[in-house]
């Protein structure tokens, strides 16, 4: 399922509005309108909570979310939406949502305590999972349960908790003894969270029952939280490179900093992180459970911001990790809204299956002849299901919920080929489809009854849209036109201003006699390319071991560029493994476009995409409400 950047996900209020006023259109492109619900909606998720509806910020946003939509409206035009793959793309990001009559708003405010309380610890803990395999099938329910049950005493009487974790848990933490680490609250399941920090350190908590299985825990340690530390750092990987090179190469880069080296250039120079190289090797704010524990448990023993550590070889790679600061665990209030957010995600405040449906019973009119049902359910037990005369009861009504009347019919195909069946396992059976049913009902009716729910679904569907058309028109586009991209950069080569800078070629090898012979053998030959040359003069096995890179550096970038800033230079770094061959100085004044070319092709991008915005204005017609655009403001300062 791919990631959607192009959006942000909210969560829903849960009280059933729905007023002429919120249904007015505060814009209409053609004939598809834009609510002022809709459209206050998106705005107040796109910023920051308690914002001022100021007239000029609305007009500006409305502008940015016209855009949006056209851009939707020709991904429809375009039959974005209609395929399978699509519908089902779609319907996996829905069913992740949260249904907004699933929640139980009375309950969450002591959640919210407990949840804030929880995240001031820390669990470090083991588990064993028992996976139940049919949820429907009780027989294989009472199985996991009994083995579960089983290994707990095994636990409780002394037996090794990793073993038994390693040989019976059906979770991928079994090859390393059922450890899960470190974690704090909202990072479990709700169930699994609560025997965790009811259980001693020590000690084997009760069976756990969670939507995966039961759970049995061994609680290894509890601390105060760490809070969240923001680090950077430089990382090597461990894929082909050898430990002893490793370890080489990363304590040169920890003596280069202590040395006075510029951080940003030896992270730009040696960092395997291609997400951080150019930005310093900068991470975001991270905790327990965020980042490994190996990793942040260096981090936290850094204690002044700017201070780094030496270098940390992890099961990975090797890491050179700065500590630029650090966040103190936030208030109460300043945490409630994330805290209550997280809680309706994780649907810890769901409501019982059993209170769920009386509650929709009673919201949406459930009637039932009652004696006609349970004298169907003695018969069907008393003959079998294939021996009942069903002629005379598959039209007639086994319930009705709101406008929609389910039929016996429907009932009679839940169950199949019922015989030998007993009056309890039947009551079952009709007690999971009437639920089922119900909730159907309620589902159909939610988007409506549930407006800011029917937006975020919305949301999800047009998000989805416009990550498709997007890449029709503007990222496709602009990965193959090289001839759009070559005039785009022709056309804006004043924006793209270059400081001297040599092309290099970086020659790397494992090998140390591999580069010393590069070094005392090759001679410059401007008749053919660098690679041909070095080809030619070297002896086939030294050639084919070796790792060529052309690369464009500054001066600056290494230490001893500045004794050998001249064409046709040789220079190595041998404790690196590194030999650099200055090829040409480019003077300072205009970047080449093969120079930067992922910087141009975001550029182009971006004047696509801007193009193509100006077109869909164009073709097509725009109405903005002004006054209610006022209105909404006025009535902000009111």
């Amino acid at each position: 399922m791919r990631f959607l950047a192009i959006f942000t996900f909210c969560f829903y209020s849960f009280a059933p509005i729905m007023a002429f006023q919120e249904s007015q259109s505060i814009a209409k492109l053609n004939s598809v309108s834009i609510s002022k619900a809709e459209f206050l909606y998106a705005f107040n998720k796109n910023h920051k909570a308690n914002t001022p509806l100021v007239y000029d910020s609305l007009e500006k946003y409305l502008n940015q979310y016209i855009d949006f939509k056209l851009k939707v409206l020709a991904a429809k035009r375009a039959g974005i939406g209609n395929s399978e793959t699509f519908q089902n793309e779609y319907n996996g990001y829905i069913a992740q949502i949260q249904k907004p009559y699933l929640q139980n708003p009375v309950s969450e405010e002591g959640l919210i305590l407990e949840v804030y309380d929880r995240l001031k610890y820390e669990v470090n803990a083991s588990h064993i999972l028992i996976r139940i395999a049919n949820e429907s099938n009780p027989m294989d329910t009472l199985a996991a349960f009994q083995k579960t049950d089983s290994l707990r005493s095994l636990a409780l009487n002394g037996a090794d908790f990793a073993l038994l974790a390693k040989t019976n848990s059906q979770d991928g933490s079994a090859k390393n003894g059922g450890s899960l680490g470190w974690f704090t609250a909202m990072t479990m399941v709700y169930p699994f969270e609560n025997g965790a920090y009811e259980t001693p350190v020590g000690g084997i908590s009760k069976i756990i029952r969670s939507q995966f299985g039961y759970h049995i825990i061994k609680v290894n340690d509890k601390r105060l939280a760490k809070g969240r530390v923001k680090t950077s750092h430089i990382f090597l990987t461990k894929n082909g490179r050898s430990r002893e090179s490793g370890n080489q190469l990363i304590k040169t880069i920890y003596d280069s900093i202590q040395n006075g080296g510029d951080w940003k250039a030896l992270c730009k120079q040696y960092t395997d992180d291609s997400q951080t190289r150019l930005n310093g090797g900068s991470l975001p704010y991270a905790g327990t459970g965020e980042l490994p524990d190996e990793f942040l448990k260096v981090a936290y023993s850094i204690e002044t911001p700017g201070d780094i550590a030496p270098p940390l070889e992890a099961s990975y790679g090797w890491h050179i990790i700065r500590l630029d600061a650090v966040e103190k665990m936030p208030s109460l209030e300043e945490m409630r809204t994330k805290i209550s957010e997280n809680i309706r995600r994780s649907g810890r405040n769901q409501l019982s299956p059993e209170v769920l449906v009386n509650k929709l019973k009673n919201e949406n009119g459930f009637e039932q002849d009652l004696p006609k049902l349970q004298n169907t359910i003695a018969q069907i037990a008393a003959v079998g299901l294939p021996n009942l005369d069903l002629a005379s009861l598959n039209d007639q009504t086994v319930f009705k919920i709101g406008n929609k009347e389910i039929q016996y019919s429907e009932f009679f195909r839940s169950l199949g080929n019922a015989n030998q069946i007993t009056v309890t396992t039947l009551w079952n059976r009709y007690k999971l489809f009437e639920r089922e049913q119900i909730i159907l009902y309620e589902d159909s009716l939610a988007p409506e009854k549930y407006p800011e729910y029917g937006f975020l679904l919305n949301e999800y569907k047009e998000g989805l849209m416009l990550f498709e058309i997007m890449e029709k028109e503007v990222w496709n586009k602009a990965a193959k036109d090289s001839i759009g991209l070559n005039s785009y950069f022709n056309s804006n080569q004043k924006n793209y201003v270059a400081p001297e800078r040599a092309s290099v070629w970086v020659i790397e090898s494992a090998n140390s006699e591999s580069l010393e012979k590069v070094v005392d053998t090759f001679k410059w030959d401007q008749s053919t390319s660098f690679e041909n040359a070095l080809k030619a003069q070297l002896e086939p096995e030294v050639f084919s071991a070796l790792k060529i890179a052309k690369r464009t550096y500054q001066q600056e970038d290494l230490p001893n560029f500045a004794q050998n800033w001249k064409e046709r230079v040789f220079f190595s770094q041998l404790s690196e493994k590194r030999v650099y061959a200055i090829e040409e100085i480019i003077p300072k004044g205009l970047y080449r476009l093969e120079e930067i070319k992922g910087l141009v092709m975001a550029d182009y991008q971006d004047w696509l995409e801007k193009e193509w915005v100006k077109s869909l204005r164009k073709a097509n017609r725009i109405e903005i409400d002004t006054k209610l655009l006022k209105q909404i403001a006025s009535d902000e300062k009111r």
